[in-house]
């Protein structure tokens, strides 16, 4: 696995914790401002790691051996 595949696993990875954090928070456990921040910024955190993966690292072509 490259780098870019392992950190848009990552970024999947993170927005999926953040939304179902949001979510349970929000309708089973209302812990608090501090657990809605905190998911709130692996969500911040997931996206940005998705859009410089996917507009930010450029693959280098493979150039033949001579």
């Amino acid at each position: 696995m490259s780098i870019r595949e392992v950190a848009k696993l990552s970024a999947f990875v993170l927005l999926m914790i953040g939304t179902i954090g949001l979510l349970m928070n929000e309708l089973i456990f209302d812990s608090g401002r501090v657990t809605t921040l905190t998911f709130a910024a692996l969500n911040v955190l997931g996206l940005a790691i998705l859009a410089f993966t996917t507009w930010g690292i450029k693959e280098k072509p493979h150039s033949p051996k001579s």
